[in-house]
Formats: structure tokens, sequence, C-alpha cells
């Protein structure tokens, strides 16, 4: 795995993340009123947990672009802290099975994103270069 073969890794994660989100609207899919909805308004935690999310993901995509040492673990905390934004929010969504695929494809290349630092040497070596 070469630098430029994780960053196209990235970038296509980010890609089909994007697809599985608009993939609905713009083909007509479903309906517009039906595709996202909140049951509940946002309280105060979950506010600045959401921005805690969004600059964790931006942030942690430059890390991945750039391959700095603190981005796999702000990867893995900004993961953690969506899953307790989606389970504490009670978020409902209806989608196609189109924009399903998409999302389990984006979801698997993301979840590969996370992965490899830790598992495969040689994008360990990207991200921590042992001293000579």
């Amino acid at each position: 795995m070469t630098k430029n073969r994780y960053r196209l890794l990235v970038v296509i994660a980010l890609i089909l993340l994007y697809l599985s989100l608009k993939i609905d609207p713009a083909f007509d899919l479903i309906p517009y009123p039906y595709q996202m909805r909140l049951p509940k308004p946002l309280e105060g935690e979950m506010t600045v947990l959401l921005c805690f999310i969004v600059l964790g993901w931006v942030a942690g995509l430059y890390g991945c672009m750039f391959f700095r040492p603190w981005a796999p673990s702000l990867n893995l905390v900004t993961a953690a802290c969506g899953l307790l934004f989606i389970a504490g929010n009670n978020m409902l969504s209806i989608e196609s099975s189109w924009a399903q695929v998409l999302d389990f494809l984006a979801n698997a290349s993301a979840g590969l994103v996370l992965m490899l630092p830790y598992f495969n040497d040689k994008v360990r070596k990207m991200f921590w270069p042992e001293p000579d």
C-alpha cells in the first residue's frame, strides 16, 4: 500500500458517503419529507457532541491525507462519538436500497481506513515512522 493508494481509499470513502446521501433526492427514489427526520430537537449536549464530531472529522481527514501521527487515534475517538450521537439522538432515516448499498460501501471503506494504520505494517510506518 502506497501513500497515494491510502489517500485514494480515504477519498473513495468520502465520495461513496456523499453519493449515498444524494442518490435519493437526485432520482426522487423517496419523497422529500420522508428522507431523514429527527424525532426531537437537539439538546445542548447533543449539539456540543455534534460540533466535536464535525471538528474531529475535518481534523481526521486532514491528518489522514497528510499522515499525521495523531490522525488514527483521533479518527477512532470521532467514530465512537458518532456512535454515541446516533444512539443518543434516535435518528430515523428512510433510504432506498441504492442508498443503503452505497452507505454500506462507504462504511466498509471508512472502516478499512480506520483499521489499516493499526494492522498493516506499511501503513503504520506511514503514520509512525521508525527512527533510524
